[in-house]
């Protein structure tokens, strides 16, 4: 057991609560664009994690095929080889703002990138691609974990539990009869006997485009 790396990951799982309890987390939906225009990196997002575990914005991005075979490799032009450049080492979030900023809860994009690019020192610059298919995120939060916004996404799981791996923040939807489970008895029964510790319970108010998410319930280290 890689005990640093699960240290990590709670930490971010309780940075995420320190955040957003007692708010109101709306549901999500990532789509795949055809984006032109130049591109800015959100200031203030998290970078992926150390350990490229599931899921993370990579994964995410892959899921639509995006960073993958021909395609693998940071989205910014040109390719010439420089620095980390033109490896695809992280799942960038853009802005079309050049000041970086995202309205909570807003829409922002998601390409891959390298780290450099990723970096703080390229805040503001605008990036070109000649590659222009690309995520559409609504909902999302900065410095938001992958985990939690692929937890939400769609709206359409009535609970998720989001919990602490040492291969970084991994989430599992529960159905409502696991949900029963989790109000009527404990949520280390609800998605079976291997439930880790270090958890949270993020689970759907409302229905449509009017629902969301609360942070139900927290167990952690």
């Amino acid at each position: 057991m890689d005990r640093s790396a699960l240290t990590a990951s709670i930490g971010r799982l309780q940075e995420f609560v320190d955040r957003f309890e007692g708010q109101r987390l709306f549901s999500t939906s990532a789509n795949v664009v055809t984006y032109t225009a130049s591109l800015y990196n959100v200031i203030g997002s998290t970078s992926d994690p150390k350990i490229p575990g599931y899921p993370s914005w990579n994964y995410l991005l892959q899921q639509f095929g995006i960073g993958v075979g021909s395609n693998d490799h940071c989205y910014v032009d040109p390719q010439t080889p420089d620095h980390s450049h033109p490896a695809f080492q992280v799942g960038g979030h853009m802005t079309p703002n050049q000041d970086g900023t995202v309205p909570t809860t807003g829409i922002c994009y998601l390409m891959p990138l390298c780290k450099w690019h990723n970096g703080k020192g390229n805040n503001h610059v605008a990036f070109a691609h000649s590659l222009t298919q690309i995520l559409e995120l609504h909902g999302y939060m900065t410095s938001e974990p992958a985990a939690t916004f692929m937890a939400r996404r769609s709206g359409q799981a009535p609970a998720a539990l989001v919990f602490a791996a040492d291969e970084g923040l991994l989430f599992q939807t529960l159905s409502p009869e696991e949900m029963e489970r989790v109000e009527r008895k404990s949520v280390a029964e609800a998605p079976g006997a291997s439930a880790p510790d270090n958890h949270i319970v993020l689970r759907r108010q409302g229905t449509g485009a009017e629902s969301f998410y609360t942070i139900e319930r927290v167990q952690l280290a």
